[in-house]
């Protein structure tokens, strides 16, 4: 690898500029500067291993969670319900418990249906 003289680059603080934009580029190559020193300090036999570094930070950093239409949707309907939406869901749920407890004539079944009647009754749930 050709050695270049950075030092002056990197060790020459930044100018002072009338636009914000110029600090952070003068600050930009800077650091620049200093990584490419970084660089050729190291011996040639762990630059692979450097550039792996470097790729999977880089990876690590620019990767941005996949949200599908169908689960943005979903928790926007969580965050903001529709509250029609949201009535027909708690009298439906409600109809559904109610032939649970005639249909079934277990004694547990019979006490799940009135533990979440009344978990329901106290704290309407978003299902």
């Amino acid at each position: 690898m050709p050695e270049q003289d950075l030092s002056n680059v990197a060790n020459t603080p930044s100018t002072e500029s009338s636009s914000q934009e110029d600090n952070s580029a003068v600050s930009d190559n800077h650091v620049l500067a200093k990584l490419i020193l970084e660089i050729q300090q190291t011996p040639e036999e762990y630059l692979p291993n450097l550039l792996q570094i470097v790729r999977l930070f880089r990876e690590s950093i620019t990767m941005k969670p996949v949200r599908s239409q169908a689960s943005v949707k979903a928790i926007d309907e969580i965050k903001n319900p529709d509250p029609v939406k949201k009535s027909v869901r708690q009298i439906a749920l409600s109809e559904l418990l109610r032939q649970w407890e005639e249909e079934g004539d277990e004694q547990e079944q019979t006490e799940t249906a009135e533990i979440l009647r009344k978990a329901l009754e106290e704290d309407p749930v978003f299902i």
